[in-house]
C-alpha cells in the first residue's frame, strides 16, 4: 500500500478517536491496528512498543485522576485506552512505511520531499554520529563520565560540540548534491521506480478523512 495511504488512514483514525472520545471506539481502533500490525510483520514489535509507551502514560493518568478526579478509575481508563489507540494507529502506519517509499510520492514537491526525508532520517543519523563520536573519544582514551566537576564540561566539549558540528557539516555537505540534482529548478519530477499507487487508494485518501469527520459530526 502507498505510504501516503497509511498516513491518511492513521490520521483518519485519530480524527475518529479524538472526535468521538468513546471508550469502545478507542478500544476497537487499538485492537484493529494491532491486528493489522501483527498480520503484516508477523511479530509483536508494534504491540511491545505500544505497551512500553503506554505504561508510563497510564500510570500518570491514574496518579492524576484517581486521587483528585470525580470519575476516579473510569477517567483514567478512558484516557489510557485513547492513548493506546492513537499510538497503535501511529506505530502501525510507521512500521509499514520506508523512508524511500515515503519520499518518492512527494517527488513532485521536491522541497517538501527533502524536508520530510531529512526529518525522518535525523534521529538515526544522530544516533550513528553520536556512536562515532563516542568511539573517537574511546580511541583517545578519553572518558566523559568521570565523577568530578569537569564531567559535564567534558561531555559538552568532547561529545555535544562534535556531535552538533558533524550534523551541521553533513547538512552543509548535502547542498552541492542537491543543487546538482536540480532541487531549485521548476518542472515535474520523475522517479525510475515509482511507488505503486492505484486509483482506489487515491480516492480512499480523499474519502477517509471526510468520512471520519462526517462520523464525528453525525454522532
Amino acid at each position: 500500500m502507498n505510504p501516503l495511504t497509511w498516513i491518511v488512514t492513521a490520521a483518519s483514525s485519530w480524527i475518529v478517536v479524538l472526535g468521538l472520545n468513546e471508550l469502545a471506539v478507542s478500544a476497537a481502533v487499538a485492537v484493529l491496528a494491532q491486528l493489522i500490525a501483527m498480520v503484516r510483520l508477523r511479530n509483536f514489535s508494534v504491540l511491545a512498543a505500544t505497551i512500553a509507551l503506554s505504561i508510563p502514560v497510564g500510570l500518570s493518568m491514574v496518579v492524576i485522576h484517581v486521587p483528585f478526579g470525580r470519575n476516579d478509575w473510569s477517567t483514567a481508563l478512558e484516557l489510557s485506552v485513547r492513548f493506546i489507540a492513537l499510538m497503535s494507529a501511529f506505530l502501525t502506519a510507521a512500521s509499514a512505511i520506508a523512508v524511500s517509499e515515503l519520499v518518492k510520492p512527494l517527488s513532485h514537491m521536491p522541497r517538501v520531499a527533502y524536508i520530510v526525508g531529512s526529518a525522518v532520517q535525523l534521529l538515526p543519523q544522530g544516533r550513528d554520529t553520536l556512536a562515532s563520536v563516542r568511539y573517537a573519544n574511546h580511541l583517545r582514551a578519553l572518558s566523559t563520565h568521570e565523577h568530578n566537576t569537569r564531567g559535564p564540561l567534558k561531555t559538552v566539549e568532547f561529545v555535544v560540540l562534535p556531535l552538533i558540528t558533524r550534523l551541521l557539516s553533513a547538512g552543509a555537505a548535502r547542498a552541492i548534491p542537491l543543487e546538482v540534482s536540480g532541487l531549485e529548478r521548476t518542472g515535474r519530477r520523475t522517479v525510475l521506480n515509482p511507488v505503486k499507487d492505484t486509483g482506489v487508494e487515491k480516492a480512499l485518501r480523499w474519502l477517509m478523512p471526510i468520512v471520519a469527520l462526517v462520523v464525528v459530526v453525525w454522532l
